[in-house]
């Protein structure tokens, strides 16, 4: 339960880097695992050698959970992580799905109501939760502001993620909301919840999977801004129509000038089928990532990061350290010429 997590006791990161004076945003979002298979050290050089300014942390409640999160934290690598990036200027914010965290399982026997009910009328307790339930929304919003006081991104940017590619609820005051517009309820929760420990705050709103669909009954709180992230397109060929629309259709709805994009370009773990015995190469050319990001650009985005998941020391014993590197800095190169 993340009430006693956050007892466990850390120095936190407090460092803000002033968004004003950064151009673009061009980061790159990983595991714990693959800063400490490398060293903090060296992928924090890797990326400023980029021109990377922004390295996200992520956690599921599949590979890597939050107490791993927060253990990587507390440790001597995750704090030389974090005085590397302070020393290059590099902002770090925490991509999270974690929902099932803010409101415990362990909930469920007694309050049921608070959990998500399926399309037979059955409450269930394995992910997400009642977007209209008020008093589980007030647990969230507690837990919530809870862990931005441990994480407390550089960006004042959250990313608190609902649980990963799961149902959401089809209680009689939830059906009539889009998976889109039922996130955007707890989004706009957590944006107010936020704003009172800090007054900066500002809460993504992924637009990914069931969600990627522009909402329109549920308008976002000012403060809560689009994350973009198309992962079920095909990466050896340009963005699709309705990618694009979908896009679009979103920024009709959340500001541009505080969109951000979540790519998969250098993600490893989704292109070897998230199976870490077999890791694979990113399929893209070069063409194609200047193309993408020449979209983005043309549109007004300038904060844009991708997956860069699994590129550790397992992938660099397989494809080489030059290779590794060599990846990173067409990346890195292509969204500093053309984002700025």
């Amino acid at each position: 339960m993340l009430i006693n997590l956050i007892l466990i006791s850390f120095a936190c990161y407090n460092n803000s880097i002033e968004s004003d004076s950064i151009n673009s945003r061009r980061g790159v979002v990983i595991y714990p695992s693959d800063l400490t298979s490398i060293g903090s050290k060296e992928w924090v050089e890797m990326a400023n050698t980029a021109g990377i300014n922004l390295i996200g942390i992520h956690c599921d409640t599949r590979f890597e959970t939050l107490p791993t999160l927060l253990a990587f934290l507390q440790s001597d690598e995750g704090k030389l992580f974090k005085s590397e990036c302070q020393k290059y200027n590099i902002e770090v914010e925490y991509e999270l799905h974690i929902l099932m965290e803010f409101l415990p399982r362990n909930l469920f026997n007694e309050y049921p109501m608070y959990f998500r009910e399926d399309k037979d009328g059955k409450r269930n307790g394995d992910y997400n939760m009642c977007f209209t339930s008020e008093e589980a929304m007030e647990i969230v919003k507690a837990n919530a502001v809870e862990l931005a006081k441990i994480l407390q991104p550089t960006s004042h940017r959250y990313f608190f993620w609902t649980d990963d590619v799961q149902d959401y609820c089809h209680c009689e005051n939830c059906r009539i909301y889009t998976p889109s517009e039922q996130v955007l309820l707890y989004e706009n929760a957590l944006q107010v919840a936020l704003q009172e420990y800090d007054p900066d705050a500002m809460v993504a709103h992924l637009a990914y999977v069931e969600t990627i669909v522009p909402p329109v009954k549920v308008k976002p709180l000012p403060g809560v801004f689009l994350e973009f992230a198309p992962i079920h397109r095909d990466y050896t060929k340009p963005m699709s129509a309705e990618q694009i629309t979908n896009l679009q259709g979103n920024l009709n709805v959340f500001p541009t000038e505080t969109a951000h994009i979540l790519e998969y370009w250098l993600d490893v773990s989704k292109f070897s089928g998230w199976n870490r015995e077999d890791l694979k190469q990113p399929p893209w050319s070069e063409e194609l990532l200047t193309e993408d990001v020449k979209i983005y650009a043309e549109i007004g985005v300038k904060s844009v990061t991708t997956f860069a998941a699994w590129i550790n020391a397992d992938y660099i014993t397989k494809y080489g350290k030059s290779h590794t590197i060599e990846l990173i800095n067409i990346y890195g190169e292509k969204l500093n010429h053309i984002l700025n």
